[in-house]
């Protein structure tokens, strides 16, 4: 993720743009710390689940993840404030815009998993899971494939 947000500041290829994170190197830090809060949720805390039922696991997961969008969405902010001057920034919106979506499938899942002491992981949810995420990254990596085949080849397809 941090590369890649290296990536995408690298695009607009305007070393002198206004950011709100400063400079490039503290947006792939919050991109790092986004990564890192949600990763410590989901496997190190188990999403939640009923085996690490404590109050204490439950409210740093909770706060992990609060962390964790709050970097997303001062991380989406800072890159829609660069690209606003770009010209056809239409289709990288798209590309990034997409992100919250892997939030609410992780703390939807993690939702889903609560339950009785002892239950089983859901049946579904993993397959559920999977196929949200497939369907994000076909949606995500294609559109960010044309955006940079469009930047490289000096293209404009469909005002890309």
């Amino acid at each position: 993720m941090p590369l890649l947000v290296l990536k995408l500041y690298a695009l607009i290829n305007n070393p002198t743009h206004d950011l709100i994170l400063v400079s490039v190197d503290a947006s792939a830090l919050c991109a790092t710390l986004m990564v890192l809060l949600g990763t410590y949720t989901r496997l190190g805390l188990d999403e939640l689940s009923t085996v690490t039922k404590s109050t204490w696991n439950r409210m740093v997961g909770i706060c992990c993840y609060a962390g964790s969008i709050g970097f997303l969405t001062l991380l989406l902010v800072d890159l829609s404030h660069a690209y606003s001057e770009v010209e056809y920034s239409t289709i990288v919106f798209a590309f990034f815009f997409i992100w919250p979506a892997y939030g609410v499938v992780a703390i939807g899942s993690a939702f889903f998993r609560q339950g009785p002491a002892g239950a089983q992981y859901p049946t579904n949810l993993a397959l559920t899971k999977d196929v949200a995420y497939a369907g994000l990254d076909i949606f995500s990596k294609a559109v960010f494939a044309w955006h940079t085949s469009s930047a490289v080849f000096g293209k404009s397809v469909l005002a890309s």
